[in-house]
């Protein structure tokens, strides 16, 4: 039996794409281990293999390296599934001086995301991104393979072999029944990373603005930093409650209280093209959709009729669909059943771990 190692320098051990998709799908049909951030440096779940790396910013996790080629050398995987662009330089000591196969997972458009997040002044931020560019296509052309979590991120990769392989739910994550009525308390909820960037302040703006109305706001996820967790909890009051970090086993049974889900990140250009996680997990959890206008999104949303549009900068905007839907109980469960349908037929992981399957049939025979 072949055997892989997923590995990630950046994301936590338990990461959704990560462990519960990427690593356990995988160990369906290979003997599959995972190398990632923990806080033990060897357990198993699963009887899945964990070997664990400190955690470190992204300056700093050169460090791991000589921690990452002492864990391939022990566990000597004949393919490594690796899933962040700090890793991407030593790919090629995986691939050239330890003779293994190695696939590069890539979750956004980075070199977008870099112009986006200003690491360094403009003038270098431009710089970098369109250094990064250049050496993320020439190193991916010499793997043996290229993941990508969208068509357009696909489309920019030229390499023997690459696949999409979208980050939809895992369907039978989602299995708890949902009350059918939508009586007294409207539950709203955001679930993801918290920031400014994703439409947290609008959110919550839009919701103290609407304060006669018998409407709850749930924030459930991790704040992009301290200052900023700290600067929205200020906002905390019986109609808005701010979670932080929860378990990811946690969140079926938080969204199975929910009625209308916000995924209304701001018109960056990396979230423009990206196919967000929480989208896909409040339509399998039988949760209405509230949604950034972009045109990626608006043929998602549209075509499963299972939420509104809004344009995420316009709080005014946000205030409608709440009030849309506050008006329109029946709205609430019949695009909530709608989004959950268009789950179960297109969006969940059952159809990507066979695209996956089929992806290293053809790694393991090149």
């Amino acid at each position: 039996m072949k055997k892989v190692l997923v590995l990630s320098s950046a994301h936590p051990w338990d990461d959704e794409r990560v462990f519960n998709k990427i690593t356990k799908s995988l160990s369906k049909k290979y003997e599959t281990a995972l190398c990632a951030v923990a806080d033990k440096q060897f357990f198993e779940v699963d009887q899945i293999k964990i070997f664990g790396l400190p955690k470190l910013p992204c300056s700093k996790r050169y460090k791991n390296y000589l921690k990452i080629i002492k864990i391939i050398k022990e566990f000597k995987p004949d393919i490594i599934h690796f899933h962040d662009p700090d890793l991407l330089v030593l790919s090629l000591y995986f691939k050239f001086f330890l003779k293994k196969k190695v696939i590069y997972d890539v979750h956004e458009d980075y070199p977008l995301a870099f112009k986006d997040r200003r690491y360094f002044p403009g003038p270098f931020t431009m710089l970098f991104s369109i250094l990064f560019n250049l050496a993320e296509k020439t190193i991916s052309r010499l793997l043996d393979g290229v993941v990508t979590v969208t068509e357009d991120i696909y489309l920019k990769f030229n390499c023997k072999n690459k696949e999409v392989i979208k980050n939809y739910p895992v369907a039978e994550t989602f299995l708890e029944e949902k009350d059918g009525t939508v009586d007294g308390t409207l539950n709203l909820i955001y679930i993801g990373s918290v920031s400014q960037s994703r439409g947290i302040t609008n959110l919550i703006l839009a919701v103290k603005s609407l304060h006669e109305l018998d409407i709850r706001l749930d924030i459930v996820g991790p704040a992009e930093n301290q200052k900023y967790f700290e600067e929205i909890k200020k906002y905390e009051d019986e109609k808005i409650r701010i979670w932080g970090r929860v378990p990811k086993k946690d969140i079926p049974g938080i969204l199975k209280n929910a009625h209308v889900g916000f995924v209304t990140l701001l018109p960056l250009s990396r979230y423009k093209t990206s196919l967000p996680l929480k989208l896909f997990e409040y339509m399998a959890a039988k949760v209405a959709v509230v949604a950034s206008n972009f045109e990626l999104w608006r043929r998602i949303v549209e075509e499963a009729d299972c939420g509104v549009l809004v344009d995420p900068t316009d709080i005014q905007s946000i205030c409608q669909a709440i009030l849309f839907f506050y008006n329109n109980r029946d709205q609430v469960i019949k695009k909530g059943l709608n989004g959950h349908k268009a789950f179960m037929e297109k969006y969940n992981w059952a159809k990507e771990e066979k695209k996956l399957f089929q992806f290293y049939e053809r790694i393991v025979e090149y």
